[in-house]
Order: C-alpha cells, then sequence, then structure tokens
C-alpha cells in the first residue's frame, strides 16, 4: 500500500491495488495579517502584526471502481465537518503547517447514481482551514 497521506484517522489517502483514494488540485494560501495607519498627508503605513491562517482547498473523486464507497466516506467526512473535528493534515509523511487543520466545508457533485440511488462516483471540493 501506498500512502499519499492522511487527515487523522478520518480520512486516508493511499493507493493499492485494491483501493485508490487521492486527491488532485491541491492549493494552500499562506498570509500575514497587517495594521494599517494613518499617515497625515501620505499614504498608510502597514504594521505586521502575525502570521494569518492557512487555507487549504481540494478535489477528491470517489469512485466505486477503485474500490471506494462513496457514500461511507462521504458521510465520514460531513460528521468531521459537522462535529468540528481538528487534525493534523499530513502529504507525504510531512505535516501541512505547524497546527492541526478542520474541514470548513465540503461541496458534493454525485456524477453517477444507480436505480436504486447508490452512488457510483462523486466529486467533493473540500476546504479546509488551520486551526489556531
Amino acid at each position: 500500500m501506498g500512502m499519499v497521506g492522511n487527515f487523522g484517522s478520518r480520512i486516508v489517502f493511499e493507493t493499492s491495488g485494491r483501493k485508490i483514494l487521492t486527491f488532485s488540485g491541491l492549493t494552500q494560501k499562506v498570509s500575514g495579517k497587517y495594521a494599517k495607519h494613518s499617515v497625515s498627508g501620505g499614504k498608510d503605513r502597514a504594521e505586521f502584526t502575525g502570521p494569518g491562517s492557512r487555507s487549504i482547498n481540494f478535489k477528491m473523486i470517489l469512485d466505486v471502481s477503485l474500490g471506494i464507497r462513496p457514500r461511507e466516506i462521504i458521510s465520514s467526512i460531513e460528521n468531521a465537518v459537522e462535529n468540528g473535528e481538528t487534525e493534523y493534515l499530513v502529504i507525504g509523511g510531512c505535516p501541512i503547517g505547524p497546527n492541526k487543520f478542520y474541514i470548513s466545508s465540503v461541496s458534493e457533485t454525485f456524477d453517477v447514481i444507480l436505480s436504486h440511488g447508490e452512488i457510483v462516483r462523486a466529486s467533493l471540493q473540500v476546504t479546509m482551514e488551520e486551526y489556531t
């Protein structure tokens, strides 16, 4: 099994002969916080006041042909969102940033559904925020 990364034990990104659960298009926003001070007759002056919170965004494809049960993973991620769970986000054995993250939102698209309502393929857009 090739472990790509994880969000605690809630989401384990992996590739193997039986299962492929990965992400694509991961973007990270790292920012700083600044206060602006007015200067009479001049331009405002910026003062660095500390680091901002990181945010992560990525897409997941859940497909039964990849050994995934989409409805189970969707339910698990929804529970993490609605319960405010925080975990370290680890990719390639390295944590992303020094703090834990929470899933602030997930947008779900059911791409293929069978006649009895079984989800065969779903696309998720996951947004995480740093928990400080």
